[in-house]
């Protein structure tokens, strides 16, 4: 960078409606007439003249440590915590962002295009020249990556508000009429979030998670089908609606309900109902009146009463026993901080994650012996790599300590198995992984979260017919979760069964998922469609997004349509390779849809993190070139798929054959 650019923005620059002056350590809101200046701290500020200064690139870890902390050595956290402290400066938002973009894995980007506070021969530029241009729009920046814990975060489609009429009086218990026809049985359900316009302090917090509570004591109940959060959160904002939702997702009846207060005298006041979709009928119909302290006894009580008192509404071979909740916490201002931190944990996005980490940390410190509080904790160390650049390692080994917390508290690993199989997969502890899962969703077979993250572990190992299964019935228990929808694409894709595949991404893309999240699976899809222009387009984006060379893009295409001028645009991309023009794992991916089996293996081998995708693409219709290379046989072994195979059955492609692995 030359010195003139540096000494322009350090003097101070616009950054849309913000003065920053660099050299005061201030920000200055342009649009607020009234506004006083706001002090950050030099370090602070230091990152965002980086950032400045890299306008409209990406700014790796390396270069805000060589430009900002004059090449020291310093903790990721340094850097993540000057980033978060600009953002609260801006009011800016990690996920919709409009002043700092996290690319995952690589850095952190500016929005709005800086201009020089005093332009050469002392003109001070007005804040209209300042306006931001218009910004390419960010993809993934790996080649066929999806996020480490799948399951993205995604946020649901829409609050489910449902204001319960009759808050007033005593409980209320209500059946249906004896000459009434018998109502059916229950064996699907949709719990949804409980309404708290009425609430007030404590009780806002408590709606969601009310319903998670009771979700979780019904999924010991066998054969009852609990639909999963998404479809829930999306299903209805009045009665009726909730009704007819609930008929269409499939379930034989709604629980809804309300919380208000709590009132002056501290009470919190719950109102549950539970209505037939068939007719309409209400089933059931309580109402508590509890102290705020008490909500564990309050989630115990509706979860019993849904399964004792309403027995002939449910299949009488499902009943295993009563349902209970125990208390999670013996501190209420701890269960606050964790049901605070698990919505953000539903939030996804870098500052939500962090957000989270925050708060089950504080719900730790007031009660140690939180055991859940420890798993929710971990789950956000989990995940937060996937949405920043933190280290995986350091991130997995806070995890690892936090899950070890939550076990000794517990006494047992079932309440930390999920995460403990998320992880072994992404570590490719392969018979580890399917030990938990098979764990994990033992202890919660309506867990349609866990059921994804299972599908990715079949289907990263090649089992691509038993991960579908596991995604379908995923999507049977959350059909309205945008990431079910997009797994289930990617799978039909791996299949070649592009038209199932593009519907099942245009679903996801309707319920929320952003397309330009997941790009790389798209593109394939593009390839498969003979929409070479639109998969073009996405190449060259990608590559812009990374400051990376973009001379291979239309050879390739080229080459992918004509075998012949194959070897050509494979020199080209080794002459890339070398001089870092091209990702090692754009490489890998492109290898394999040119039938270059040697080289494919051998990139797939020197990559330094692997992606499920990554591993899921050796198994697709496009890799057949490269599963019947003879290095493929040494390749599984090494992996350590072979051993998997041998234990919990092989693929459909593939076969032990005297001693070697042959695949199709």
């Amino acid at each position: 960078m030359g010195v003139e650019r540096r000494g322009g923005f350090d003097s101070g620059f616009l950054l849309a409606d913000w003065e920053v002056r660099p050299r005061q350590c201030t920000l200055l809101h342009r649009g607020d007439a009234t506004a006083a200046p706001i002090h950050v701290e030099p370090r602070v500020m230091g990152v965002l003249t980086c950032l400045a200064r890299h306008a409209g690139e990406v700014v790796t870890r390396d270069e805000f440590l060589a430009e900002v902390w004059d090449g020291r050595v310093v903790s990721d956290e340094a850097l993540s915590r000057c980033i978060s402290l600009l953002r609260s400066s801006f009011a800016d938002d990690s996920r919709e962002p409009r002043f700092i973009r996290t690319v995952a894995k690589i850095g952190y980007q500016l929005v709005p295009m800086p201009q020089p506070l005093v332009q050469p021969g002392g003109d001070t530029v007005s804040p209209a020249v300042a306006a931001a241009p218009a910004v390419i729009p960010v993809v993934a920046t790996t080649w066929l990556r999806s996020p480490r814990w799948s399951w993205p975060a995604v946020a649901a489609l829409l609050a489910a508000a449902l204001l319960v009429a009759g808050l007033g009086g005593a409980a209320v218990y209500r059946r249906a009429a004896a000459t009434d026809t018998p109502p059916a049985p229950v064996t699907r359900l949709v719990v949804l979030p409980f309404d708290t316009r009425a609430a007030t302090a404590f009780g806002h917090d408590v709606g969601v998670e009310l319903a998670d509570e009771i979700v979780d004591a019904l999924a010991r109940v066998r054969r009852l089908r609990i639909l999963g959060r998404a479809s829930a959160m999306g299903a209805a904002t009045s009665l009726d609606a909730a009704v007819t939702a609930g008929r269409r997702l499939g379930a034989d009846a709604v629980v809804y309900g309300a919380v208000a207060g709590p009132a002056p005298g501290g009470a919190l006041r719950v109102t549950v109902q539970l209505v037939s979709t068939r007719d309409s009928r209400l089933l059931w119909s309580r109402i508590y009146e509890r102290r705020a302290e008490e909500i564990f006894a309050i989630q115990s009580s509706i979860a019993s009463a849904l399964v004792r008192e309403l027995g002939g509404l449910f299949s009488q071979e499902a009943l295993i026993g009563v349902p209970s909740v125990e208390p999670a916490a013996r501190d209420l201002e701890a269960y606050r901080l964790y049901l605070r931190a698990t919505h953000q944990v539903r939030q996804r996005g870098e500052d939500a994650l962090r957000l989270a980490i925050d708060l089950y940390s504080a719900a730790i410190r007031r009660d140690p012996t939180y055991a859940r509080a420890y798993v929710g904790l971990a789950t956000a160390y989990s995940l937060l790599p996937s949405y920043s650049i933190e280290d995986p390692v350091d991130m997995d080994a806070r995890a690892d300590r936090a899950l070890d917390s939550a076990e000794r508290l517990a006494g047992n690993r079932t309440i930390t198995a999920g995460v403990r199989a998320y992880l072994g997969f992404q570590r490719w502890q392969w018979i580890d992984a399917e030990t938990a899962f098979r764990t994990a969703i033992a202890a919660d077979p309506n867990d349609s979260d866990l059921r994804q993250q299972y599908s990715q572990l079949l289907g990263a190992l090649g089992r691509l017919n038993a991960s579908a299964a596991q995604a379908r019935l995923a999507q049977e228990l959350d059909p309205l979760a945008p990431v079910i929808a997009d797994r289930l694409g990617v799978i039909d894709l791996w299949q070649g069964s592009d038209a199932e595949a593009a519907r099942e991404f245009a679903l996801a893309r309707e319920l929320g998922l952003e397309q330009a999240a997941y790009p790389e699976t798209k593109i394939i899809l593009k390839l498969h469609e003979h929409k070479d222009a639109e998969a073009a387009t996405m190449l060259h984006v990608l590559q812009r997004t990374v400051q990376r060379s973009e001379v291979w893009v239309d050879p390739v295409l080229e080459a992918y349509r004509h075998p012949e001028q194959r070897s050509a645009a494979i020199a080209l991309l080794d002459r890339l390779l070398e001089s870092g023009g091209v990702s090692l794992r754009i490489y890998f991916g492109v290898m394999v849809v040119l039938e270059s089996p040697v080289r494919a293996l051998r990139s797939f081998g020197k990559l330094a993190e692997h992606s499920a995708n990554d591993l899921e693409l050796l198994f697709s219709t496009d890799a057949a070139a490269v599963r019947r290379d003879p290095n493929f046989s040494d390749f599984v072994r090494g992996l350590g798929a072979e051993g998997y195979w041998d234990r919990f059955g092989w693929p459909d492609m593939c076969r032990s054959e005297a001693g070697h692995t042959v695949c199709r």
